[in-house]
């Protein structure tokens, strides 16, 4: 399967058109990582972990796309664009309620 940024493969010919394809993919990092991305992003380093992170959402994303395109019988992907975006979640638990006094 031939992937590619571009609009056009050279020396082929687009003989059908299907509708885009779109894939997600979501990785968590634990704290570790975290902790230790900051004090590298605090003395300007680079952060290996989160960069295999990165490469490793690329690759999972890749196949997803190809797998879908060769369900519909596409032979090419064609203008990928990868958009990877950061997001954090923090969820906070309590087992103790709130309670209003009555007067």
């Amino acid at each position: 399967m031939i992937v590619t940024t571009t609009n056009s493969i050279e020396g082929r010919e687009i003989s059908r058109y299907n509708d885009p394809i779109a894939a997600n993919v979501v990785i968590g990092t634990n704290i570790f990582s975290d902790i230790r991305a900051s004090y590298v992003d605090f003395f300007r380093g680079r952060s290996t972990s989160y960069e295999k992170k990165m490469q490793e959402m690329y690759k999972r994303v890749t196949e997803t796309l190809k797998h879908r395109a060769q369900t519909i019988r596409a032979d090419a992907i064609i203008g990928l664009s990868v958009n990877i975006e950061y997001q954090e979640y923090t969820f906070l638990a309590s087992d103790k309620m709130l309670h209003r006094e009555e007067k």
